[in-house]
């Protein structure tokens, strides 16, 4: 018979024994399979999600609370590059307020009046038909979030849904350094910037090219970011369209020019002494004012305000103003003043500039209209101070000096509202788009680099796997063994013809090795749909722990390779070392046997297992 016929009917006799031992081989390479591949999918996942995020894009400038005017796109470094305007907004949806990104875009062919939406968002807005209403923030050009500003929401953008945009359209786009889908409305660039007042203007710019620093720095000038000039009389203004100049930029011109005066206009809540009390008055700070210093404790007022508290030259008044240093906690700080000089009003309403306009403040045709988030007192408002409003609007009722304010007054956005500078031609060397809050980021290398080396599920699925790894084992050793002892007398005769202990286990091995090889390609199945459970368990009740969705099966063949010779390798090492153990410390007994009614001769006595 030859040697494979033997092997195969061997295996058929003593099918219940491999049959144990092909589950055991097959849940050992089915572990380490399936632990591997997850590691693939996790990771390819997340490349994947990378990719579908960014699109081709490869630079990504982004304007941190300000706008780069669209006429930086002429130039030709951004020749391929787009402008869009990214902002929050939120979707009312049963009951509730939905946070979306809304995408202000020239080119995903979309009309005035409708919004795409990617697949997340019209999942959640399911059925998608009908009106869409987003809310957005109407601060416009002005930082949302600053003092005198308000962060209402309106209500005017109301879209028909058009269509839903593919991962593969960019449908996915997201700038967050996290996993999860966005939830994505695309809507025209030009409606949306009408809404917000930002026409001719983005606050994100992609390109599918890799921009270094230097040629981005050689592309951009200050005004492309609301640096503007104007020329006085004796002097040139630096102001803003944002309000408030960055506190970087001021300090740059301020170094570029020793006779820079900074400006300040604020909304005080009062200006009073032991008789009157002002509310609410526009007051600017200033380092100079008709070229000459101010100390830091000394005011000057303007014949009207001095009138209305009956104050002199000489007096001490006190300013009452909110501050906010992280601008969600708002105090009340004041200071207390020398009246220096008095001034005609008509000689701080000629100087339209000394106070900044203000959206919701400035622009309005009474005081008792003013739109802010700040907690002001309308009863304290008189007929009187809306008489001056109705006349002088904004004009600054005082003047202080600019150290004496800049701490409390400065915030994150910036730290004057104007900057004057006695030079006709104003130098502006040195300024960068850094200190404007421009951001320039190469997101795809950082993602995918964030993405191969997130957490390294293959080893924490082995880990987890070990104890049924050894179970496995275990298992195997169990019929093994059992059936070694049903063939205690085939071994014994096995040696009897000489066959060497050794040779006795390489063809009881080489018996197991089909068995082992088919299991281990059942186990390779196995590990692939105990893979696939386990992303949909990652993408949907265990989120929690990747903070991500939408894992799919994405294994690569060397993975799948390496899964199915270790587990192979391991299966057939240990039944090398089980067969050498067990026939090495119990070999059979071969006894020379004589006497009286026998034949002379040997026989076969094996010992009992």
């Amino acid at each position: 018979m030859k040697q494979t016929e033997l092997i195969r009917k061997n295996i058929f006799f003593f099918a219940r024994f491999y049959t144990l031992v092909a589950t055991a081989v097959m849940i050992t390479v089915a572990v380490i399979t399936g632990s591997l591949v997850i590691g693939d999918s996790v990771r390819n996942t997340l490349v994947k999600r990378v990719n579908e995020r960014l699109g081709n894009t490869e630079t990504v400038i982004f304007a941190m609370n300000s706008f780069l005017d669209e006429a930086i796109l002429s130039r030709p470094l951004l020749e391929n590059a787009r402008g869009l305007l990214l902002m929050n907004g939120f979707i009312p949806q049963s009951g509730q307020l939905l946070p979306v990104m809304v995408w202000g875009t020239d080119d995903r062919q979309i009309e005035r009046g409708t919004a795409k939406v990617n697949p997340r968002l019209a999942k959640e807005l399911n059925p998608v038909q009908g009106e869409i209403v987003l809310r957005l923030p109407a601060t416009g050009l002005v930082p949302s979030g600053s003092l005198f500003v308000t962060e209402n929401y309106t209500t005017s953008l109301r879209l028909s849904y058009e269509s839903i945009l593919s991962p593969e359209e960019g449908g996915n786009i997201s700038l967050k350094n996290d996993q999860l889908l966005p939830l994505n409305i695309f809507v025209n660039r030009q409606e949306l910037a009408e809404i917000l007042e930002t026409e001719g203007r983005f606050n994100l710019l992609l390109s599918d090219q890799l921009i270094s620093r230097t040629d981005w720095e050689q592309t951009w000038e200050y005004h492309f970011s609301g640096l503007k000039t104007n020329q006085k009389e004796g002097f040139t203004e630096l102001t803003s369209e944002r309000i408030f100049i960055q506190n970087e930029v001021v300090e740059r011109i301020c170094s570029n020019h020793s006779g820079a005066n900074r400006l300040f206009s604020y909304l005080v809540n009062s200006i009073e002494n032991e008789k009157e009390s002002i509310p609410y008055s526009f007051v600017t700070a200033t380092d100079f004012y008709q070229n000459q210093a101010l100390a830091s404790d000394e005011i000057i007022l303007s014949d009207y305000a001095a009138k209305r508290l009956g104050a002199h030259v000489g007096d001490r008044l006190q300013l009452s103003y909110f501050t906010s240093a992280d601008l969600k906690t708002l105090y009340t700080d004041t200071i207390r003043l020398k009246v220096k000089q008095i001034v005609p009003l008509d000689e701080l309403v000629a100087d339209s500039s000394l106070s900044a306009d203000f959206p919701g403040l400035s622009d309005v045709e009474s005081c008792t209209d003013w739109d802010s988030d700040l907690p002001i007192n309308m009863d304290l408002i008189t007929d009187e101070d809306e008489r001056y409003w109705e006349a002088y609007r904004n004009t600054p009722k005082a003047i202080i000096a600019y150290n004496a304010v800049a701490a409390g007054w400065s915030n994150s956005y910036g730290s004057a509202t104007a900057v004057r500078i006695p030079d006709a031609v104003p130098n502006l060397s040195g300024l960068t788009s850094e200190m404007f809050g421009l951001q320039l980021i190469h997101p795809r290398e950082a993602g995918l680099a964030a993405a191969r080396n997130w957490v390294d599920f293959a080893g924490l699925f082995l880990a987890l796997g070990f104890f049924i790894i050894i179970s496995a084992l275990l298992l195997m050793l169990a019929p093994l063994t059992e059936m070694l002892f049903h063939r205690r007398h085939e071994i014994a005769w096995l040696q009897a013809m000489g066959y060497t202990p050794e040779k006795i286990v390489r063809n009881l091995w080489v018996e197991a090795a089909p068995v082992t090889v088919i299991a281990s390609l059942a186990g390779v199945l196995l590990g692939l749909i105990y893979t696939s459970l386990i992303m949909w368990l990652l993408g949907s009740l265990w989120q929690g722990a990747t903070h991500t969705e939408g894992f799919t099966l994405l294994p690569e063949p060397a993975t799948i390779g390496i899964g199915l010779i270790a587990g192979l390798l391991i299966a057939m090492v240990t039944l090398r070392i089980t067969l050498r153990r067990t026939i090495r410390k119990k070999p059979p007994l071969l006894l020379y046997l004589s006497g009286k009614g026998h034949t002379d001769g040997f026989r076969l006595l094996p010992v009992r297992w």
